[in-house]
């Protein structure tokens, strides 16, 4: 037995529906022309960086990479789920008659 994360209603595993969220930095390099990349100081932006991370805690450091969250969700709370993953307000639009 599981208990749904959004209802917290007691599910059997094998009834319930597993939500994964990666959340990760994108990895694409933004463009940048070969004079662009000669310029750079590579030393010294290595070690702003680290400046830069000395204050951040391991959290943090893993958040501006990669984290990943893991969720139990019951038969109805999969179908709210899936109808607004993120949790928007919906818009209410006004009918035309």
């Amino acid at each position: 037995m599981a208990a749904c994360e959004l209802c917290g209603r007691e599910v059997e595993l094998h009834e319930s529906y597993v939500v994964r969220i990666d959340v990760f930095a994108d990895p694409s390099v933004p463009p940048m022309s070969g004079e662009e990349l000669q310029s750079i100081d590579f030393d010294q932006t290595v070690s702003d960086l680290m400046e830069q991370m000395k204050h951040l805690s391991a959290d943090d450091l893993q958040d501006d990479v990669h984290r990943r969250f893991e969720y139990r969700l019951c038969r109805p709370c999969q179908r709210q789920y899936l109808a607004n993953p993120l949790g928007k307000p919906r818009e209410v639009r006004a009918g035309k008659n």
